[in-house]
């Protein structure tokens, strides 16, 4: 067959060359002829997995950015505070974290399911470069309940968060591609969802006093311990590639690409975000994901399995005021809308078994 790899222009980047020889070692196949099949070739193979996972969350970099506030902008009373804007970098939460979680699978000849769960804690310490006003779920001071919390300047802190994620795809296989030789290409088309729930506490130190804030004012405790849970859901749209190649007579190389976009618009609350005042979501989403899965079959019922897979995430998210009367606004207290900006990346390994 001769060098693959003095055929490819130097110019390629390294996974255009991948991708080059992968093609190669299809059409240099001893049977070149693909077989053309409706749905995915599953005959005679195990079809379900459950695999325990383990890796780690990077690359975390996200930013809120206040831009105008509506009740400004009619010429009702407010602050007069100039917007600002929060990082997960200035608050100290860009560190990179582990995870674990598990991984249960479904292979169908049309539908395929993936389900993987995942969690982790991320923690930071910092101390406030400037004076931090946040909205958490909880806040108690003097036997009361708040809803708000102040850090002042200098104030130094630390927060946790116990985060839940829920990644679930379907994968839509109408055709496949299959050689002699045991190659086997399938293409899908990709529906799913990713659900994010995160139970944080933030504690400032004692609780000092109440403060008011904004105007119409708002009461504010600094200091403290602040608690609250959060969630987000969102959905994807995605196509993507599997690619089987056997390597020995019971080791199969599984190898897997897809990618995720995402334009949506629409209420808060479709995103299962709730706040005080309702906001019209703007969110422009991607995310690329591939993985590789070496299967070894120990006997006509069960293999063993270990993969694993590399995923990135970036979303771009505008939030702004529903249209609402003055009147509304004012009553309302409606504060700044934002601009908002979320990356991360996961990587994760995994051993089971699917039988």
């Amino acid at each position: 067959m001769g060098d693959l790899t003095q055929v490819i222009p130097k110019t390629c980047s390294p996974f255009a060359k991948w991708v080059c020889v992968v093609v190669g070692l299809m059409l240099h196949a001893p049977t070149a002829q693909a077989v053309f099949h409706w749905g995915r070739d599953v005959a005679d193979q195990n079809r379900i997995l459950i695999a325990p996972a383990g890796g780690m969350i990077f690359g975390l970099d996200g930013e809120v950015q206040e831009t105008t506030r509506p009740i400004g902008e009619i010429g009702g009373p407010w602050s007069g505070s100039a917007p600002e804007n929060y990082s997960w970098r200035e608050l100290g939460f860009d560190q990179r974290f582990s995870t674990v979680g598990v991984k249960l699978e479904r292979k169908g000849r049309f539908i395929s399911w993936h389900n993987q769960f995942v969690t982790g804690s991320p923690s930071a310490s910092g101390v406030a470069d400037r004076d931090y006003f946040i909205g958490v779920g909880r806040i108690r001071l003097g036997g009361r309940t708040y809803g708000y919390m102040a850090i002042p300047e200098g104030q130094a802190y630390q927060g946790e968060i116990d985060l839940y994620g829920l990644d679930t795809r379907f994968l839509i296989s109408p055709v496949s591609f299959n050689w002699a030789n045991g190659i086997s290409l399938v293409p899908f088309l990709q529906l799913g969802a990713k659900v994010f729930v995160a139970d944080y506490e933030i504690d400032a130190g004692p609780g000092q006093q109440v403060i008011q804030y904004e105007n119409p004012p708002r009461n504010y405790v600094v200091g403290g311990k602040g608690r609250g849970t959060r969630g987000l859901l969102v959905p994807e749209l995605g196509i993507g590639l599997d690619l089987e190649l056997p390597l020995m007579d019971r080791l199969h190389l599984e190898l897997q690409g897809h990618a995720a976009f995402l334009r949506v618009r629409g209420n808060n609350s479709a995103f299962g975000v709730f706040a005080r005042n309702e906001k019209v979501v703007d969110v422009d989403y991607m995310a690329l994901g591939g993985r590789a899965i070496l299967s070894w079959a120990m006997n006509r019922h069960m293999d063993l399995i270990a993969g694993v897979e590399f995923q990135y995430i970036n979303g771009d998210t505008e939030i702004r005021a529903t249209e609402k009367s003055e009147e509304e606004i004012l009553e309302l207290r409606e504060k700044f809308d934002k601009d908002a900006t979320f990356k991360l990346s996961t990587l994760m390994g995994f051993i089971g078994f699917r039988f």
